[in-house]
């Protein structure tokens, strides 16, 4: 038996030494081939014809498929040898010399591929929406953004002339080097000092298209004046100022209009021109629409001189209670039957006077005394005075009784009077109309002049977002954690609030590896704070409250994220922020890190309004769940703080396990199939157990799943939303305190809702129609507005009157301080007696 055994050994180490012996004399064959002339064999990436190769004296050109054969007197420093110059291998593209795939001299045994870029000539056109053409003199400026980052100028006799671009560029792959086709955005085209195009909505392949159409934006708009109070026809025309400040005099026609039928989009400074007084108004032009705009006519002015007079007569009456009287007193005698309009004899006026104190003066002086002709001598009959002469203010109340008068005595001592049972007011009774005459002035000013929108004046032509509308019912709504305060959609205490995981890692080489799917934003970066508006603004139009943004501490992530945070400021948008508690190789970071990045993000944000979604900034810790309570609670215990620390748990025992030290748990589940495992009990499971001790829990909602380009396994398909909607209702039926879409924009997961150029905006759809509200597409992909807020303000009449109004404060004021002043230097009026009547106001 062992004799066999040992032949078997032996026979293998006899086949490897002889391959040992023979290996030496292999490497030197080839090294004597390399000594000796040959055949190099080459292959063109990509494969062209007519590329040139020159080496040796020889010439040789690439065949069809890119191939070329070419005599050497050796294979060695080939590399040096070699020429390939650039070549026009057909009349709109050239191709340039970029790399051998290793070195040429290993052409003595193999293939050797040559790595090419192509330069190709372009040429475009402009048309309107409608397709007509656009002269190119029109055009300002073109301006175009290749995939690699490349920007291009293109002005005045260049807008007509074709030009060469980048076409295709080489790049090693595991297999060898590999041609890839790049592409140009549209970012601007200025035409009038505006832009006409949406940036980097249109996109053009030149290895597949040569001659490009660009669409620009233009409107037709028609504008006319009306009378600003009368709403007639008013003006000559209007004076329009362009965005280049180019001034531009339109004359109205027949029929009180002008009609511009190809106006660039962009903001416009426009006033009427005659008709009266007008002032120049922006508007924002958008579409095809009609603009209105006010002029104040000589009628209008006539009206506000007349109101002002009448407020001036108001003022006067106020201030005299007795002219007052004697306006109201001929329209009573109109109203009520038996009254005559004929003025009374001087015995009845006589009669009406009022009977007069039979005593000192207030403005006598002291130890002066009072004699019988100090006083207006009445018979005493007049004090019995028909019900319908005595004034309204003399009239005593019928329970009351007059006190008596006692007569003077011969000697001319003062006559007494008893004094009244009780004191009467210190403001005689006759101020009081006057001053609730001013009152109710005022007031109707007021009332007449509360701000209205700018968005509502005929000037404003710009058309209001749709109204958030919520298709939830109240047995959808979860109750809200106690002392937790929700600000959800348009701002409504109790609201779910809807939030997108947003990611700001990407820079133009992130879109070269792991992607199935492109914006249609173009390949940006995430330092584009252009992007970055745009993104929030579609968001907002689909109907998401604020981001839930990846994040921690790094120069460039705290860059970005301070600029997503004066965006968001601006756009009236609310950020939450998930920190990335794990490295690159999904290791959780250091306890020392975690609590320092926290501590710096509180430092910096946590009285910041754009973070208050909840009483406090919410900060979901991916990784949480690889440790222990204790350790959870020494990281974050002191960040607790000042913020709410949500845990990543995935389970119920994870969060079972953690719910004493942290504030709730954001489950990022987005490679969940709704419609094959039953994600709905799961999710209420979990919202369950986060609740029991008073929690905060953020349910996922994702619209499918793909992660097989950077290694995974899982593919959930979106069947067009099907999957979506399964997510949102499972998610919802957890009864969250808010819901977590995964995600605005993880392309390498293929999780993203952002328009894309596979989906384009069909997510974000879904997504609007289960929250119940209406995307406009148009103004979805627009990126020249400035700001979705609507302008408050006064219109021209508006302005006039409150104008008017305050100048009437003053005056009023003064009417007022004047009668208080005189009540208090005016003992009070009797009870049952008339008050006195100073010959003055007769």
């Amino acid at each position: 038996m062992s004799t066999p055994i040992h032949r078997l050994l032996v026979l293998p180490l006899l086949v490897a030494a002889g391959l040992v012996a023979l290996t030496p004399g292999g490497a030197a064959a080839d090294g004597a081939r390399s000594t000796r002339p040959g055949v190099l064999r080459m292959q063109t990436v990509p494969p062209l014809p007519g590329v040139q190769v020159r080496v040796d004296g020889n010439v040789a050109r690439s065949d069809a498929h890119g191939r070329i054969a070419v005599r050497v007197r050796n294979f060695l420093d080939l590399e040096s040898r070699l020429v390939i110059p650039e070549v026009l291998v057909s009349p709109d593209r050239r191709a340039i010399f970029d790399r051998f795939r290793g070195s040429p001299d290993a052409g003595v045994k193999r293939v050797v591929e040559i790595g090419l870029r192509t330069v190709r000539k372009v040429s475009w056109s402009f048309v309107e929406r409608f397709g007509a053409p656009v002269p190119a003199d029109r055009i300002t400026e073109l301006r175009l953004r290749s995939s690699t980052g490349e920007i291009h100028h293109i002005s005045g006799a260049e807008l007509t002339q074709p030009r060469w671009v980048a076409e295709s560029r080489t790049q090693q792959g595991p297999r060898g080097l590999a041609s890839k086709q790049l592409y140009f955005v549209v970012d601007s085209v200025v035409v009038d000092g505006t832009s006409v195009v949406n940036r980097a909505a249109q996109r053009f392949v030149p290895w597949e298209q040569q001659a490009w159409t660009i669409q620009l934006l233009f409107f037709k708009v028609s504008f006319t004046a009306t009378d600003m109070i009368f709403s007639r026809q008013a003006g000559d025309g209007v004076l329009l100022t362009r965005a280049d400040g180019r001034v531009e005099r339109l004359r109205f026609a027949d029929d009180g209009t002008v009609l511009v039928p190809d106006l660039p989009r962009g903001t416009y400074e426009v006033k009427p021109l005659g008709g009266g007084v007008s002032f120049a108004r922006p508007v924002s032009i958008s579409r095809d629409q009609q603009v209105m705009l006010s002029v104040i006519s000589p009628l209008d002015l006539g009206l506000v001189i007349l109101g002002l007079l009448a407020v001036a007569v108001g003022l006067i009456v106020a201030g005299r209670p007795h002219l007052a009287r004697s306006l109201v007193r001929p329209a009573r005698m109109l109203l009520r039957p038996g009254r005559s309009l004929v003025r009374p004899g001087p015995a009845a006026r006589f009669r009406r006077l009022p009977v007069p104190r039979l005593g000192r003066r207030p403005d006598d002086p002291p130890g002066r005394p009072t004699t019988p002709d100090q006083t207006v001598p009445v018979p005493e009959q007049v004090v019995a005075v028909p019900e319908q002469v005595v004034p309204d203010q003399a009239v005593a109340a019928p329970e009351q009784a007059a006190p008596s008068v006692r007569p003077a005595a011969a000697s001319g001592a003062e006559p007494a009077t008893e004094p009244p049972s009780e004191p009467e007011p210190d403001v005689p009774a006759r101020t009081t109309g006057g001053r609730h005459s001013a009152a109710v002035a005022v007031v109707a000013l007021l009332a007449v002049l509360a701000p209205v929108p700018a968005a509502h004046r005929p000037a404003h032509a710009a058309v209001a977002p749709p109204a958030s509308q919520s298709n939830a019912t109240e047995s959808d709504a979860a109750p809200f954690k106690a002392g937790r305060s929700v600000v959800g959609r348009a701002g409504a205490p109790g609201a779910v609030p809807v939030l997108a995981y947003y990611y700001i890692w990407f820079n133009p080489s992130s879109w070269n590896r792991a992607k199935t799917d492109y914006p249609r934003l173009g390949r940006y970066s995430s330092d584009d704070t252009e992007i970055m508006r745009r993104h929030v603004r579609m968001a907002k139009a689909a109907g998401i409250d604020g981001f839930l943004v990846s994040w921690k501490q790094t120069p460039q992530l705290d860059a970005r994220l301070a600029s997503l945070v004066d965006i968001s400021r601006q756009e009236d948008f609310k950020l939450g922020i998930v920190y990335q508690g794990l490295d690159f190789a999904r290791n959780p970071l250091p306890f020392g890190t975690v609590r320092a990045d926290l501590a710096h993000f509180a430092d910096r944000y946590a009285t910041e309004p754009v973070f208050d979604i909840f009483d406090k900034p919410v900060v979901v810790w991916t990784g949480s769940e690889k440790f222990t309570a204790e350790q959870i609670d020494a990281t974050v215990g002191e960040a607790r703080r000042r913020l709410l620390v949500l845990g990543n748990a995935k389970n119920v025992d994870t969060v079972a396990a953690t719910q004493d030290v942290l504030d709730g748990q954001a489950y990022y589940w987005s490679s969940a199939d709704p419609l094959k495992e039953k994600a709905d009990r799961k999710l209420a499971a979990m919202s369950e157990a986060v609740k029991r001790t008073d929690g905060l829990w953020i349910a996922p909602v994702a619209p499918g799943f793909d992660a097989r380009m950077i290694g995974g396994r899982r593919d959930v398909d979106r069947r067009d939303g099907d999957t979506f909607r399964s997510s949102f209702a499972a998610a919802q039926g957890s009864a969250p305190d808010a819901l977590g879409v995964i995600s605005w924009n993880e392309f390498s997961e293929n999780t993203h809702i952002e328009p894309s150029e596979q989906y384009g905006e069909r997510y974000l759809d879904v997504l609007a129609d289960l929250l119940g509200r209406t995307v406009d597409h148009d103004v979805l992909m627009e990126s020249h507005a400035t700001s979705d807020a609507e302008p408050w303000g006064l219109p021209a009449w508006a302005a006039l009157l409150a104008t008017a109004a305050a100048a009437a404060v003053l005056p009023l004021w003064l009417v007022y301080r004047r009668r208080r002043a005189r009540s208090a230097v005016t003992p009070p009026t009797q009870r049952g007696t008339a008050p006195q009547v100073d010959p003055m106001d007769l």
